[in-house]
């Protein structure tokens, strides 16, 4: 038993020692200016929160000076303006404040019948008339489009 204890332990060892994070040595090119598009559109609150996040080491990437972000939200996505949690509240005021535009889908609020003055951050200029017609524009515009 003492034996079989005795490996476990090494075998814990071994593998923590493996599963530490190591900085490697990046030799990438700079990603330039990029223009991007996010959708926003299922009301799950992990998944939010991982498109929020998702936006922002976007960000952080390529750098807030050479990034056009819209984060397109519709359908469910409209819970995460809606919402008092902290976390989404935090990773959308952040977002705005490195210059991310929220384009919010004027169906959606009609379907749901939504006063636009009542989401987080909201302005009457960040509505726009069809979330999905939102993303068809900017990829015309040259966006890249990005469905986490």
């Amino acid at each position: 038993m003492k034996k079989i204890l005795g490996l476990a332990a090494l075998w814990m060892m071994a593998f923590s020692a493996q599963a530490q994070y190591v900085e490697p040595k990046i030799t990438h090119e700079p990603y330039g200016k990029q223009k991007v598009a996010y959708q926003l559109n299922d009301s799950n609150v992990d998944f939010q929160i991982q498109v929020l996040r998702n936006a922002n080491n976007h960000i952080r990437a390529v750098g807030k000076d050479n990034i056009e972000l819209h984060l397109v939200v519709f359908a469910g996505g409209l819970t995460a303006l809606e919402t008092s949690k902290p976390e989404t509240v935090a990773a959308l005021e952040n977002l705005r404040a490195q210059g991310v535009k929220v384009a919010v889908c004027n169906n959606t609020l009609k379907a749901r019948n939504v006063d636009w003055r009542t989401l987080k951050g909201v302005k009457e200029t960040d509505i726009v008339p069809a979330g999905v017609a939102e993303i068809a524009y900017l990829q015309q515009k040259g966006f890249a489009y990005v469905r986490p």
